[in-house]
C-alpha cells in the first residue's frame, strides 16, 4: 500500500511538471485572451473527465477489491456502462459545440469543442484500465501508466511548433489525444500480463443496476468536485470583463489545483485499501490506515498550497509576466480551496467504504444547488478575487461537514500529531508571507530554490520532531524508486 502511494505521488509530480511545461510554453507564446480559450476548453474537459474518470475507476476498484462478485462480470458491465456515458458526453461536445460558443460569447470555440469530443472516449477507456489495476492492488502499474501519459502529452509542444503554429489550441488537443491512445495501448499490454489476477473467488453475477448506481454515485459526487474546481473559470469567461481576466484567472487556477491533484494519489490508494480491510472485517485496521493517510496529507501535502498561497503574486509574475500579478490574491484563495476540496474527497472516499454513498449523494446535490449561484454573484459583483474567496469558503464548509459525518462512523481520526501538523502549517504561512513581503523575490530559478528549501526544512522538522514517523517499508520503497520502476509491483 505504502509503495503504491509513493509511486502515485511520483506520477502526480510528473503529471504536474509536464503540465507546467506545456502551460509555460502556451502562456508565454499566446496573448492572455487566447490563453483564456485554452483554459475554457480544458475546464470543460476537466469537468467531463472527472465525471467519467472517478465514477468508473473508483467503482471498479472498490468492487474488484472486495471480491463480492465475479470480477469478469464486473469489468464487462462497467465497460458497457462507461461506453453509454462516453456516448452522452461525445454528443454533448460534438453536436453542442455551437451552443457552447454562444453561451461563452466566443464563436471560435466551436471547432475546438468538436475536436475535444474525441478526447472523451479515449479518456473514458484509459481510466477503466487504471481502475482494474487499482482493484487488484497493482498500484505501481496504474502509477506507471499515469506517469507515461503526461510525458506523452509533451508531444503537443513539437506539434504546435512544427505543424500547428497558426492554431496552437488544436495542436494541444490532438497531442493530448495521441498521448491517450498510446497509454491505452500500453495499459492493455499490462492488463493481459496480469490477467491471472483477475480470477474470481465468487461466481455471483453483479446486477447492472448496481454498477450503474455505484458509478453514478461516485460520478455525481465528482460532478460537485469538478464544478467547484472548474466552473469558476467558465463563469469568469462569461461575466468578467475585460476578456484578459479569463487568462489571468487561468494562470491562477493552474497553480491553485496543484494540491488537489497531488492528493489524487491518496484517493487512488485509500478507497481499495480501506474497502479491502472492511471486506475482511478489519475495522480497526481500516481506521488506523485512515489516520495515517490524514497525517501524511497534513504533513507533506498541505505545506505546498500553504507556501503557494503565501507567495502567490511572486509565483505568477515569475512563471508568466508582471501583468499576472493582478491574480495574486486570487491564487492565494484558490490554492487553499483546492486543498479543502481534496480533503473533502478523501474523507468521502473513506466514508463510502464504511457506509453507503448516500451522504456523498446528498452533499453533492446540496452543493450543486448552492455553489453555482454563489460563484456567479461573486464573479459579477466582485471579480476574480471574490469568486476565489467564495470557492475557498464553500470547500472549507464541505470539508468540515464531511469530517463530522466520517467521525460519526469511525470516531475521531485527527490525531494529536495531525493537530501539530496543522499548527505548523499555520506558522509556515505567516513566515513565508513575511519573507515575500519584505523581499522582492522573482525569477523561476530562485523561486524553485526557495520553495525546495522551505519544503525541505518543513518536512525535516516534521520528521525530526517525530510528528511523522516514516515506516521502514516505505523508506525501502523510496530507495528502490530510482531505477526499478518498471519492475516494481505491489504484493
Amino acid at each position: 500500500m505504502r509503495k503504491g502511494l509513493v509511486l502515485n505521488l511520483v506520477s502526480n509530480v510528473v503529471f504536474f511538471v509536464a503540465g507546467y511545461i506545456i502551460h509555460y510554453f502556451l502562456g508565454n507564446t499566446m496573448p492572455a485572451a487566447s490563453y483564456g480559450i485554452v483554459g475554457t476548453i480544458m475546464t470543460v474537459l476537466d469537468f467531463e473527465y472527472m465525471f467519467l474518470s472517478n465514477g468508473a475507476r473508483q467503482s471498479l476498484a472498490k468492487e474488484i477489491s472486495m471480491r463480492r462478485f465475479d470480477v469478469g462480470d464486473v469489468i464487462r458491465k462497467s465497460l458497457l456502462f462507461q461506453l453509454l456515458l462516453i456516448l452522452v458526453f461525445f454528443c454533448i461536445n460534438f453536436f453542442g459545440a455551437p451552443l457552447f460558443s454562444a453561451i461563452l460569447n466566443d464563436p471560435s470555440l466551436a471547432i475546438y469543442f468538436r475536436i475535444a469530443a474525441f478526447l472523451v472516449p479515449a479518456n473514458g477507456l484509459f481510466v477503466l484500465l487504471l481502475g482494474i489495476s487499482d482493484g487488484i492492488q497493482r498500484f505501481s502499474t496504474s502509477a506507471l501508466l499515469s506517469t507515461i501519459y503526461p510525458i506523452a502529452k509533451l508531444s503537443v509542444i513539437p506539434l504546435i511548433i512544427f505543424f500547428f503554429q497558426k492554431d496552437p489550441v488544436a495542436g494541444m488537443e490532438i497531442g493530448y489525444l495521441l498521448a491517450l491512445l498510446f497509454s491505452i495501448a500500453l495499459g492493455c499490454v499490462f492488463l493481459f500480463r496480469y490477467r491471472k489476477e483477475l480470477k474470481s473467488v465468487s461466481t455471483k453475477v453483479i446486477p447492472f443496476r448496481t454498477i450503474a448506481h455505484n458509478t453514478l454515485s461516485f460520478s455525481i459526487f465528482f460532478i460537485m468536485v469538478s464544478l467547484v474546481l472548474s466552473i469558476d473559470t467558465l463563469i469568469v469567461k462569461s461575466v468578467v470583463e475585460p476578456a484578459s481576466m479569463a487568462g489571468y484567472y487561468t494562470g491562477a487556477v493552474n497553480f491553485g489545483k496543484l494540491s488537489y491533484y497531488l492528493m489524487t494519489a491518496f484517493f487512488t490508494v485509500i478507497l481499495p485499501v480501506v474497502a479491502k480491510a472492511i471486506g475482511q472485517n478489519d475495522v480497526h485496521g481500516a481506521v488506523k490506515q485512515v489516520k495515517q493517510f490524514i497525517l501524511l496529507v497534513l504533513a507533506f501535502i498541505l505545506p505546498i498550497p500553504v507556501v503557494i498561497s503565501a507567495s502567490s503574486a511572486s509565483l505568477l509574475v515569475s512563471f508568466y509576466h508582471p501583468a499576472y500579478a493582478i491574480a495574486g490574491t486570487t491564487l492565494s484563495f484558490l490554492s487553499l480551496s483546492s486543498f479543502f476540496m481534496g480533503m473533502t474527497v478523501m474523507l468521502n472516499m473513506v466514508h463510502t467504504s464504511f457506509s453507503s454513498n448516500r451522504f456523498s449523494d446528498v452533499l453533492s446535490i446540496c452543493s450543486l444547488v448552492i455553489v453555482i449561484p454563489i460563484f456567479i454573484l461573486a464573479a459579477k459583483f466582485g471579480g476574480i478575487t471574490h469568486i476565489a474567496l467564495a470557492s475557498m469558503i464553500c470547500t472549507g464548509i464541505t470539508m468540515v461537514i464531511s469530517y463530522l459525518m466520517l467521525a460519526r462512523k469511525t470516531g475521531n481520526v485527527i490525531t494529536r500529531n495531525a493537530i501539530l501538523a496543522i499548527g505548523a502549517n499555520a506558522v509556515l504561512w505567516i513566515v513565508v508571507k513575511l519573507l515575500f513581503h519584505f523581499f522582492d523575490i522573482q525569477g523561476l530559478g530562485i523561486m524553485a530554490l526557495i520553495y525546495a528549501g522551505i519544503y525541505g526544512v518543513f518536512t525535516s522538522v516534521m520528521l525530526v520532531t517525530h510528528v511523522v514517523v516514516i515506516p521502514k517499508d516505505l523508506l525501502k520503497a523510496i530507495r528502490k524508486r530510482g531505477g526499478h520502476r518498471n519492475s516494481e509491483e505491489v504484493h
